[in-house]
């Protein structure tokens, strides 16, 4: 199996569409800018079926419940990462998981150094190792290995379900300082840290409070994160999950003096047991700590991390309908949908009952009933959120109080679903005359002392391949060479050009099934074309137009379909099924039952452009453009024209 894997790249790969060349050549007074919608795209092509999935679940004193609404998951979460079909008709089924590991880590760490802190090991706890006691409920097997292996060859999807619900099954006696965050890169983090460029990096990036040496740092986790659990081999990558469920935000302490205080007249013996730690911030790690350290497990391939998390947060900011209007594709909503949930009331963290330490709490973010009538609350996930938010598209962030958490676990094997499936494009771009977009596809060739057999190392090894232009780096980070795939144009909306190379595809049968309805379009290759193994793909599309949404209000805001300065035009299917092409598209539905044809469709653009006869009859700031250049392109028509040239490269 092939499959492309997402992230963002910071330089770009092709110049400015069409805006650029259409700028005044004259000086006009200010005016607004341009719109630009950028697709901007890093894929490392592999065969990526295989999946280590860790879960760290919460064993304080109030998780009974919550552990097994978790453990209720695991056996259909299996069935569908192992046949990738959600429900037996399942309309867009992802590729399946061939190979799984899953693990489980608790929250205890203990309180290094500092004894007789309620209960909590001054050894640090479980400190990070994976958990695979079994709970010895009916059906469970008397001990199992320190992670599970699934194998879709042999093993039943099902029972490894139900074999992993008996190792998540911690209890409810691990430390009140519960460390969600730190538990986790502790148990995966490598003694000996390699790069992206295969260079042993000492000392290690990350160091942890060492029971041996309670006042100072230890430089050696536990063995687990290297030693079999998470594959780290650059040829052949593992999708790489990190799953927490907490009913209390994180507590991760870079030091440990402060929760041993006892003596009444310093004030932080004043504080309660429960708050101490989120009271003295200043002694928790940056949450930095984290959101950088999980993803530099895959060096060079930081999308092949997702981080979940079920925890503190009321129900109703998270649920179908707060998250149904979001593209979390887009940067700015998706962190706009996260600033929300931090600034909501609920999710401040006040301390109630502070005058008595005894028992001093965090007000609630979410309530809920457990099997037996009696109420449960969680605190605030503020640290976890923020966690959330800086993995992007990679993240979800889920309600412990939910009464169900299918929907939940839902959520994050969409998550890890989206990774191991086809790359659909966030938003649609605009075919120009030619049959193409305005999009540049390269690929990073790998150096010839890495490359696996059958990858090229050299653009002239493939007939669609050729040395980047100018102003592109010639080789990349790992010392191979950039190559720029051909792009081939389609005709009549479905007619792929003949040839070898890449085309922009919104028709064919595979990205109907392959991609949700909101993104049914993507970069396809061509059999010969498809990239090989150790090949990434360097994407970039700038869909530059020139829009502007209609604030008029003689508009019949009942019709079929109404466009705007910038719609596309080629071919558009209406609300009521009809087909428009060209300057059909363009014709707007006014409430007296007439039509308005000023707008037409640009011959070359494929866009509906306003025509004009002097700048009177164009928007504010923009300029009614009757250049000869400009009519030569759009059959002898002038139309609107913002004159701002856009971004500079």
């Amino acid at each position: 199996m092939r499959t492309l894997q997402i992230r963002s790249t910071a330089w770009l790969l092709v110049g400015l569409a069409w805006l650029s060349s259409a700028c005044l050549d004259r000086e006009l007074k200010p005016i607004n800018p341009c719109l630009v919608s950028t697709v901007s795209r890093k894929v490392t092509i592999n065969s990526i079926d295989r999946v280590d999935l860790l879960f760290m679940v919460d064993n304080s004193a109030s998780m009974t419940s919550k552990q097994n609404s978790l453990k209720a998951q695991f056996p259909r979460m299996i069935q569908v990462l192992s046949t990738g079909r959600r429900s037996a008709n399942d309309p867009s089924p992802f590729p399946p998981v061939r190979d799984m590991h899953l693990a489980v880590v608790s929250s205890d760490m203990g309180v290094i150094g500092q004894p007789d802190i309620m209960g909590c090991d001054p050894n640090g706890g479980d400190d990070g190792r994976l958990k695979h006691a079994s709970s010895g409920d009916p059906g469970c097997a008397a001990t199992y290995p320190p992670f599970l292996s699934y194998d879709g060859t042999r093993d039943n999807p099902m029972q490894i379900g139900v074999d992993f619900a008996c190792i998540a099954s911690l209890g409810v006696e691990g430390c009140t300082y519960e460390h969600q965050l730190e538990a986790p890169l502790k148990a995966l983090w490598p003694s000996m840290y390699v790069d992206a460029g295969g260079n042993l990096i000492a000392p290690n990036p990350y160091s942890f409070l060492n029971p041996a040496q309670p006042t100072g740092r230890g430089s050696l986790p536990p063995p687990e994160g290297s030693l079999g659990f998470m594959r780290n081999d650059p040829a052949s990558p593992s999708l790489l999950g990190i799953v927490l469920l907490t009913d209390e935000d994180d507590q991760s302490s870079q030091k440990t003096e402060y929760l041993g205080v006892t003596d009444t007249s310093n004030p932080i013996a004043r504080q309660g047991v429960q708050v101490r730690s989120l009271m003295n911030p200043q002694n928790l790690y940056d949450v930095q700590r984290y959101i950088r350290g999980f993803k530099q497990l895959r060096p060079g391939q930081e999308e092949l991390v997702v981080f979940a998390a079920i925890a503190g947060v009321p129900l109703d900011l998270v649920d179908a309908n707060a998250r149904a209007n979001v593209d979390f594709s887009d940067a700015a909503q998706r962190d706009a949908y996260y600033d929300h949930i931090a600034d909501d009331p609920r999710m401040r963290q006040t301390v109630i009952n502070g005058g008595v330490p005894q028992l001093a709490s965090l007000s609630p973010a979410c309530r809920r009933r457990n099997s037996m009538g009696e109420q449960e609350v969680a605190t605030p996930a503020q640290r976890i959120l923020s966690v959330v938010k800086g993995f992007g598209e990679n993240a979800t962030l889920q309600s412990i109080c939910a009464d169900d958490y299918g929907p939940g676990m839902d959520a994050i094997i969409e998550i890890i679903a989206r990774q191991l499936g086809a790359v659909c494009l966030p938003r649609p771009l605009v075919r120009s005359a030619d049959g193409q977009v305005a999009c540049g596809v390269v690929w990073e060739l790998p150096p010839a002392n890495k490359a696996v057999p059958g990858t090229p190392t050299q653009c002239g090894q493939l007939p669609f391949l050729k040395p980047v232009g100018p102003g592109r780096p010639a080789f990349n980070a790992l010392g191979g060479m950039n190559c720029e795939v051909e792009q081939l144009p389609v005709t009549d909306n479905t007619t792929v050009a003949r040839g070898d190379g890449w085309f922009y595809d919104t028709f064919s049968s595979s990205v109907m099934t392959a991609c949700p309805l909101n993104r049914r379009q993507r970069v396809t290759f061509t059999d010969a074309a498809k990239p090989p193994n150790g090949v990434i793909v360097d994407l970039e599309c700038l869909n530059e137009v020139q829009s502007q949404p209609s604030v008029r209000t003689d508009l019949n805001n009942s019709a079929a379909y109404q466009p705007e300065l910038g719609s596309a035009c080629a071919t558009v299917t209406t609300k009521n099924g009809k087909v428009l092409k060209r300057d059909a598209a363009c014709v707007l539905q006014l409430n007296s039952g007439k039509t308005d044809s000023s707008m037409f469709c640009h011959a070359q653009l494929n866009v509906c452009v306003q025509g004009c006869k002097s700048s009177s009859d164009c928007p504010p700031a923009w300029e009614c453009d009757s250049r000869p250049d400009t009519l030569a392109t759009s059959n002898g028509k002038a139309y609107c024209v913002n004159p701002t040239c856009g971004t500079d490269l």
